[in-house]
């Protein structure tokens, strides 16, 4: 596609690129190699403006970024907290129920600590009855 702004001009590429050039004609909408070339140049210029605006875009999107983690954190740490209260009173009503001298609870202690690690983590009820089944 020829238009008045178009200049001829005289370039060294190496053989290699050009038939890659050549054989990816097809793929594309480019009705000639010059087109073709032409396009490539465009995306190029068009690739290199992108990057010097992200070096302005960057310190807005970390700050949005950076605002949606602390509230996500905050948020974490207010049920995490709520969990922990309502763990403390479960754990004062066991041990109200329950006389566990010293020596069973670090017993108990060890014994969850090994279990908890052993399944990554992921210890649930069900695994508690099963233990205190054995």
């Amino acid at each position: 596609m020829q238009s008045k702004n178009n200049v001829r001009v005289g370039i060294y590429i190496d053989k290699n690129l050009l038939d890659r050039c050549d054989e990816n004609l097809a793929r594309t909408n480019a009705a000639s190699r010059s087109e073709f070339i032409s396009d490539a140049i465009e995306l190029y210029l068009s690739w290199l403006v992108s990057k010097d605006t992200s070096r302005v875009l960057t310190p807005a999107l970390e700050s949005v970024i950076g605002g949606k983690i602390a509230t996500t954190e905050n948020h974490i740490a207010r049920v995490i907290f709520k969990q922990s209260v309502e763990i403390a009173m479960m754990m004062h009503v066991i041990a109200g129920a329950f006389q566990i001298d010293e020596d069973n609870l670090d017993r108990l202690r060890g014994l969850c600590v090994d279990e908890v690690s052993r399944l990554g983590g992921k210890f649930k009820f069900e695994d508690a009855v099963r233990i205190q089944k054995r």
